[in-house]
């Protein structure tokens, strides 16, 4: 039992310990933001934490002669774009990745005195980055799928009102808070006010992306243009199937949560009820 709580505790101090890795990486990636704007602004300037990353751009492309790391490039450039940061590039993600590698293997090397967990903190640190990437990517998108069958049904309305697609993307685009298909939208606005066509426009939004229900809703559109049918129809049915597959989606959730709790169920609520029920029990009996 007591090797067992000495395993909970090490996994809070695991969990506290990703949550303030996940914070610097925040945090590192704001520093770097100002510190490339500094730049432009003020010329070059010795800045502390510009030398690693500046060293690692600079020696980039000896890293891309490797297969492998120019796969793991495109993975992370990839990955950066379904973020839509575009002020960050990959080479800043490796940069952040030996940092932390750096900090982990020298908390838990210089705490536990061992060569084994000083290269398991160090592979921990590596992979925190990846981790912040993976999640802040998960959460646009979820955010962004919300957003898009409310977004059909005012283009939509608009559309029936007598405005074109553009002119109801850009009145959604007025009139709705902040959040990542507003950005999407705007993009696609942007680019097709510069000249370009309305179909490379969403078809280079979906490339970016790679969402099923936006590549659905670029498809329709694009079928809709080219037998014409009405935009205002096909949108309101898109927006109620796109409703449906979210319905869809919550009840899979719903049915999903017994077997995702089964796991922390055996392993911390079990063992801890036993231990508060026949604890006083054992305790009686291992006294003289």
């Amino acid at each position: 039992m007591t090797y067992f709580l000495l395993a909970l505790t090490a996994f809070g101090l695991a969990w506290f310990v990703r949550d303030l890795a996940l914070a610097a990486i925040n945090r590192l990636s704001r520093y770097e933001q100002t510190v490339r704007l500094k730049t432009l602004m003020g010329g070059n300037r010795h800045l502390p934490f510009k030398t690693l990353l500046a060293v690692l751009e600079t020696k980039s492309h000896l890293f891309l002669k490797l297969d492998i790391t120019r796969k793991y490039y495109l993975f992370l450039s990839r990955t950066l774009q379904r973020m839509n940061r575009a002020d960050l590039n990959p080479t800043q993600i490796v940069g952040y990745q030996i940092l932390c590698g750096l900090l982990f293997l020298l908390f838990l090397g210089l705490l536990s005195q061992s060569a084994f967990f000083a290269f398991f903190g160090f592979l921990l640190g590596v992979s925190f980055p990846l981790l912040w990437l993976r999640d802040k990517a998960l959460q646009r998108e979820k955010k962004l799928i919300r957003e898009l069958p409310n977004a059909l049904e005012i283009i939509s309305l608009c559309c029936e009102a007598g405005l074109s697609l553009e002119q109801g993307m850009d009145q959604y685009f007025k009139n709705t808070k902040p959040g990542p298909l507003r950005e999407e939208f705007g993009g696609v606005l942007e680019q097709t006010r510069s000249g370009s066509n309305r179909k490379n426009a969403f078809e280079a939004a979906q490339k970016r992306l790679d969402l099923m229900d936006f590549s659905l809703f670029v498809t329709s559109l694009v079928h809709a243009e080219r037998f014409g049918t009405g935009i205002a129809k096909t949108l309101r049915q898109l927006s109620l199937t796109m409703r449906d597959k979210q319905t869809q989606r919550a009840e899979k959730a719903v049915q999903e949560i017994p077997v995702k709790m089964l796991l922390p169920l055996i392993l911390f609520i079990m063992p801890v009820t036993f231990l508060i029920i026949f604890g006083p029990i054992l305790l009686q009996f291992l006294q003289p």
